[in-house]
């Protein structure tokens, strides 16, 4: 089967690909990016018209991958192109929920799909989108890694103001319309669990059961803030059900649906690259991504 490797020159600090001509085939294409977007643009044009089984690996955090993902919706390549990611970048957030998947698993995965973007771990406004916009600059700084970085950029946010005022319409799982208005700390839309470097933002979603999980906090105390954190990191601001716990129930809501839309923010985050944006409309495209572990 014909390998693409899609390389992120500075991903891990520059040893993205030294891993991938390590790995590749020998007859493997190799093509490093050169900017944001390039991933997406370069695979949308190579794999168009594609008609037999190619492997698609991406060297690169969630950026590149979501934009790896784009470029194979783009170019109409989905039946044939079966992507797998080589988590080389600073957060790796979208590979975290396969740990225990045996390697050559392959797993039909959906997408979230909003405008012209494809999403395939997680959309973020408020509160983490600020975070994941900072962060950018953090792991810039030497020795600054992973959640270091996001907890740098959480230290720096965490002095500005705080909450947005959203309105928040979603379709729950039996279709029933919602629509929620207030001032949030943040929201998500998440079809991956992980989000900043490791923090188990929405512990219940499942990547391939067509829905979404729809992550809403009301703006808080920053007292509060500080003792409701170590809860968000490791997932257990839910229970298995996807309940909240009693310690944050107040504020939480935590929902799974098939559709959101959000309208009120000035800066929205896909897959960690911060967009302008004052509204999002997000549908779920069902098993529509070929992975393999």
């Amino acid at each position: 089967m014909k390998e693409y490797h899609i390389i992120n020159p500075a991903a891990g600090h520059g040893m993205a690909l030294d891993a991938a001509k390590k790995q590749a085939s020998p007859d493997a294409i190799l093509y490093i990016t050169t900017g944001v977007g390039d991933a997406r643009r370069y695979l949308a044009e190579t794999l168009s018209g594609l008609d037999e089984d190619v492997r698609v690996y991406v060297w690169g955090g969630d950026g590149t991958i979501g934009e790896a993902v784009s470029g194979i919706m783009d170019a109409n390549a989905a039946a044939h192109a079966i992507l797998t990611a080589c988590p080389a970048g600073t957060g790796n957030d979208f590979v975290k929920v396969f740990a225990d998947v045996p390697k050559g698993t392959e797993l039909r995965l959906d997408l979230l799909f909003c405008g012209d973007r494809y999403v395939l771990n997680m959309i973020n406004i408020g509160f983490d989108c600020a975070v994941a916009d900072r962060m950018s600059a953090w792991k810039k700084k030497p020795f600054i890694r992973g959640s270091m970085a996001y907890f740098c950029a959480i230290a720096e946010v965490f002095f500005r103001p705080l909450g947005t005022p959203l309105t928040i319409c979603y379709t729950d799982e039996s279709g029933k319309e919602h629509t929620v208005s207030g001032s949030f700390l943040l929201s998500a839309v998440a079809n991956g669990q992980f989000c900043g470097g490791g923090f188990r933002g929405a512990p219940t979603a499942d990547l391939s059961d067509g829905t979404a999980e729809l992550i809403m906090v009301d703006e808080i105390p920053r007292s509060r803030i500080m003792s409701l954190i170590g809860l968000y990191r490791v997932g257990k601001h839910v229970d298995e059900l996807g309940q909240p716990v009693a310690q944050i129930s107040d504020v939480l809501r935590y929902v799974r649906c098939r559709r959101v839309r959000i309208s009120g923010m000035k800066i929205v985050c896909l897959d960690g690259e911060i967009v302008p944006g004052e509204e999002i409309d997000i549908s779920i495209l069902p098993g529509a991504l070929r992975y393999m572990v």
